[in-house]
Order: C-alpha cells, then sequence, then structure tokens
C-alpha cells in the first residue's frame, strides 16, 4: 500500500513526514539538541498536558517563560524547537506565555487543573505561527478561533487569551483533572522519567 502525501505547516516551519506520538527517546535526541539553539537558557521551559497523563496524544505541550524585549530571539527559539521536533518526528507544540515566574505557572495549573477550582486569568500568549495548514486545509484550536492574532515581529503572533477558556472549564466541571503537575524542561531530564511508553 502507497503511503498517502502529508504536508503540515505551522509558521514558518513545515514537514512532509507524520509524526509519532510522544516518545521518550526521540524526545531525549530532540532535548540534546534543544539546549544548542541559542540563548535558549535565558528562559524557563515547562511541559504540560495530556502527554504527562494516561492520555493517547500526539504533541508535547511546553510553555516558555522568561521576561524578553528580544523578539528575534524568542521567534528563533519557537521556530527551531519547533523544526527540531519534526526531524525526531515529534509535534512539539510551544509557546512564549507572559508568566511573570513559574511559581505564577504552577500555582495557576495547581488550582485550576489539580484542584479543579476554578480561577481564570489573562495573559498573552505569543506563537510564531497565525495559522496551521495540515494537507491543504487550514486547522484551528478554540483558542486561536476565539482570541485573534497581531503580529508582533516576522514570524511572531500574539494572542490575548483568557485561561482556563470555555473547553476546559467545562472539562473542570465534569471533574476531569490533570494528575500531574508540569514539569521543568532541563538538560538533564529524562523523558523516560515522565511520559508513559511501551
Amino acid at each position: 500500500m502507497k503511503a498517502k502525501k502529508f504536508e503540515y505547516i505551522k509558521g514558518p516551519t513545515k514537514t512532509t513526514t507524520p509524526w509519532f506520538r510522544p516518545d521518550p527517546e526521540l524526545l531525549n535526541l530532540w532535548k540534546e539538541d534543544f539546549f544548542k539553539i541559542p540563548h535558549v537558557n535565558k528562559y524557563k521551559y515547562w511541559i504540560y498536558g495530556g502527554s504527562l497523563e494516561d492520555w493517547q496524544t500526539w504533541d508535547i505541550d511546553i510553555v516558555m517563560i522568561g521576561a524578553s524585549s528580544d523578539y528575534e530571539e524568542v521567534e528563533n527559539i519557537l521556530i527551531a524547537s519547533t523544526q527540531l521536533g519534526f526531524k525526531y518526528r515529534q509535534l512539539i507544540d510551544i509557546n512564549w506565555v507572559d508568566y511573570k515566574t513559574s511559581h505564577e505557572l504552577l500555582d495557576y495549573w495547581h488550582t485550576n487543573y489539580i484542584l479543579g477550582n476554578i480561577k481564570t486569568i489573562n495573559k498573552t500568549v505569543v506563537s510564531m505561527y497565525k495559522d496551521i495548514i495540515k494537507n491543504g486545509e487550514a486547522i484551528s484550536n478554540e483558542a486561536m478561533v476565539q482570541n485573534p492574532f497581531k503580529k508582533i515581529h516576522t514570524s511572531l503572533w500574539a494572542r490575548k487569551q483568557a485561561s482556563p477558556g470555555p473547553k476546559q472549564v467545562e472539562r473542570i466541571k465534569k471533574g476531569s483533572l490533570y494528575k500531574c503537575t508540569p514539569v521543568l524542561l532541563t538538560a538533564e531530564l529524562d523523558f523516560k522519567d515522565i511520559i508513559d511508553w511501551p
């Protein structure tokens, strides 16, 4: 049987090879290259979401935090980390969010997603894309539809976002909570310690 044609374009990044579900060995290889990206150590990166849970997911969610006025630097990190993910057949979903500290992020996560006490916050989310095209069709998620993007640099787009969003609030109200808190991405992290795999 012939393989179907595949194309995925996310802002300035592109792949024609489908990715695998989160794989700790491939993510460890990705991590080695990730920490070689210029200026990457100026920021903190928190892994969160379905990849840490017992969920069938296709991506790794990462939030980048840390003050910066250098959009070129932020853009390069977001683009390079995504493209490196494609190299290792992993879908890296990384955004820069204006959390002032790691404590602020962890407190928000624990309050809403672990305890189920809805406490909405408003944040600016910066992505390296406005559109995602998969096999010729535009795809979007709830946040992209509800919150218009504003271009702030060559390939950087910012949007104001209330979190948790309506979809997450419904899940929380139904008792669908997370078990895991975000995990700090470091050069020493072994993805085998945080992601289930066969």
